[in-house]
């Protein structure tokens, strides 16, 4: 038994010794050495952590856990800022393209109000017009064109144009455009095979003429105005002026249409009204037809002669109705083989030859024909 009993007893302070030994290391971890787990705890510890926080890593500094920092990743590229969109001009007129051989005056900047001055897009037209054969300006219906005095220049124009009114064109009603005053508003020079067409209208404001001189016979002398074709016309011609203006409309009283120097020329289908003087004026033209179309002016406008012939040649009037206060056809000196026949003419003083020899000088009138023409108007028919 006492064997026994040695053993047992050594056996008993082999277990406590090992318990004393294991308090010991616990012990001394607690006091702040460095105790590092076993890896079966170390890995459960992480399998631990592992649920509540994935795969996250934790730096230790000073007792304080921090998250470690992820890797630094480059800004992706910034797209550029859109440019600011300038806000589109206002299409403006054009004209028209290289080869056309059409000119509207609204592509060049005629407003067609009846108040804007349009008589700069009118000359533009004519001078792009003129540089092609055989092209037509083109007046719009529907608009009205506020022209001044102006003339459509052909000495160095292309052959055969044609001015297709469609649209009305006035005259300006202030004095202030005429200057001290004008022979010709709207003029027609050095053309050949010049056409005039179209349902339109020329309205030349007479009104604010006649009222200031309603009687007078106006000065006509274009006698210096006469030079050969080959010469080019006078910047300044002379100009009879007779008095100031004083805020009224020169004395001098300007033709509606006027042609001059000018080969086969057609005028056909316009109404021509209300001009200062005459309507429509022919000189030093050869090769002239007029046919279908209309003047009308009242009875009672002063010297508005309805169509008025000088120095032309080979002229020839049909189926017009001319109404207006003076001549319905005159023709002056140097006017040869003029035909004219189917001609309403009412009210107005019928057809004259006059105004000849002025001075004593010589003029002459040859070949002049006349068929079925009215010389008035009475109860709305003709009376020859």
């Amino acid at each position: 038994m006492r064997g026994f009993s040695f053993r047992s007893l050594t056996f008993m302070l082999f277990i406590v010794f090992l318990v004393w030994s294991a308090s010991f290391d616990t012990c001394i971890a607690r006091r702040g050495k460095h105790w590092r787990p076993s890896r079966s705890n170390a890995a459960s510890l992480a399998n631990k952590k592992g649920k509540s926080h994935g795969n996250s890593h934790h730096r230790h500094h000073h007792g304080v856990s921090k998250p470690k920092t992820p890797p630094h990743k480059a800004p992706a590229p910034t797209p550029p800022a859109p440019k600011e969109k300038k806000p589109k001009p206002k299409p403006k007129p054009s004209p028209p393209q290289k080869g056309s051989t059409t000119f509207n005056v609204l592509d060049f900047g005629a407003k067609g109000n009846g108040k804007s001055d349009d008589t700069k897009a009118f000359q533009a037209a004519w001078a792009a017009a003129c540089k092609v054969a055989a092209s037509m300006l083109t007046v719009p219906a529907e608009y009205v064109f506020l022209v001044g005095p102006i003339s459509f220049s052909g000495q160095y124009c292309k052959a055969n144009i044609v001015f297709q009114l469609d649209g009305t064109i006035i005259a300006p009603t202030s004095s202030n455009a005429w200057g001290k005053g004008l022979l010709q508003w709207l003029e027609f020079t050095k053309l050949v095979g010049t056409t005039i067409q179209g349902k339109g209208t020329i309205d030349g404001s007479g009104s604010v003429w006649w009222q200031d001189y309603p009687f007078e016979d106006p000065i006509d002398n274009e006698s210096e105005l006469v030079i050969p074709l080959n010469n080019t016309v006078q910047q300044h011609p002379p100009m009879p002026i007779r008095n100031e203006l004083k805020g009224k409309m020169p004395s001098v009283k300007p033709t509606a249409l006027r042609f001059y120097g000018s080969f086969n020329v057609t005028v056909t289908g316009i109404t021509i009204q209300n001009s200062p003087q005459c309507h429509l004026k022919f000189d030093n033209c050869a090769g002239v037809l007029v046919h279908d179309m209309r003047v009308s002016s009242p009875g009672d406008s002063p010297n508005t002669d309805g169509i008025h012939l000088q120095n032309s040649k080979d002229v020839l009037i049909h189926s017009t109705d001319l109404a207006c206060g003076d001549d319905c056809v005159s023709i002056q000196t140097g006017c040869t083989n003029v035909y004219i026949h189917n001609v309403n003419c009412g009210p107005g003083h019928g057809i004259s030859i006059g105004s000849l020899g002025k001075d004593g000088t010589k003029a002459c009138v040859s070949k002049y024909h006349r068929t079925r023409c009215c010389y008035a108007w009475h109860n709305d028919r003709c009376q020859n």
